[in-house]
This record gives C-alpha cells, structure tokens and sequence, in this order.
C-alpha cells in the first residue's frame, strides 16, 4: 500500500484531529507549509493532505507565497 493510500485509510477521529490541529494552528494567523508542520509536528507529506481536504471543504484557502511555499489561512465566511 502507498503512503497516500494509508492517509485514506485512516480512522475518521484520527483525520479530524488532525484537522482540527492546522485549524488550531492557523488561528494564529496565515502561515507557510513549513510554519504549520512546526507547529503541529505532522510530516509535511500528511500536513498536505489534510490541507487539500480542508481546501476541498472550504475551511482554509490559499492566502499567497512565501519563499516558494503556499501559505494558507482559515477561509472567512
């Protein structure tokens, strides 16, 4: 099994803490890919796809660059 294939395969209350920690995390405002791994301590590989989920989901979006990584920030309603 491929390493993304494990990431669909997770429990349900695994991915929703997960999400809810990058959630946490960007209360503090928009951050980078690395900024977020930093402070959830989630590989980055894993990090971003919850990210493409919660983009999907319309919880965060994309609010620019930095330094050839995309920053992120919770999507306003």
């Amino acid at each position: 099994m491929t390493e993304f294939m494990m990431y669909f395969n997770q429990n349900y209350s695994d991915v929703m803490q997960q999400r809810r920690s990058i959630l946490e995390s960007l209360k503090e405002g928009p951050a980078s890919v690395s900024a977020i791994s930093e402070r959830t301590e989630m590989d980055k590989k894993l990090l971003m796809w919850n990210l493409l989920g919660l983009l999907r989901w319309g919880d965060v979006e994309i609010a620019g660059e930095e330094h050839h990584e995309l920053v992120f920030k919770i999507r306003e309603v």
